[in-house]
């Protein structure tokens, strides 16, 4: 498990491995039907020769391995989310396929108060990697956090 949150800290979470199952799954509900994602025939063809996941369905693997060890962390550190507030420079770097076992770096990169004081800015570093520690993703999550009730 991680660390309680605080600034600076870091943890990996577990690997998942993309099974045909999954990537069908994550094209269909992001409707991502592009011909690289969608059509094995077209995607043969092209430099990579065969789907690969779009970015956006990578965004939300990415959030989906970290949510457990997140809330973990929040909470071993007296917060709760109260909002997602946003990602940023979000870089799509190696593609993902079928087989590729995909895990999370996650760093706290900002941690402070709201101006008012009421609760915390956070921004997380996120690094998406293959099984070959290749970067898959690069992107800056923002969420607004809340202290536990005492």
């Amino acid at each position: 498990m991680p660390p309680p949150f605080a600034l600076g800290i870091r943890f990996v979470t577990q690997g998942r491995t993309v099974t045909s199952g999954d990537f069908t799954a994550i094209v269909n509900a992001s409707w991502e039907f592009g011909p690289l994602h969608s059509n094995a025939e077209a995607a043969k063809h092209s430099v990579y020769g065969k789907p690969i996941l779009g970015g956006p369905c990578l965004i939300a693997m990415g959030a989906g391995l970290s949510a457990h060890d997140l809330y973990f962390s929040w909470r071993a550190g007296g917060y709760d989310c109260y909002a997602a507030l946003g990602i940023d420079d979000v870089r799509y770097v190696t593609p993902v396929v079928v087989d590729d076992t995909i895990y999370m770096e996650v760093e706290v990169a900002e941690l402070h108060p709201t101006p008012h004081g009421s609760a915390m800015f956070c921004r997380l570093n996120d690094v998406m990697r293959n099984q070959r520690g290749e970067v898959v993703l690069q992107m800056h999550r923002r969420y607004l956090l809340k202290g536990l009730p005492e």
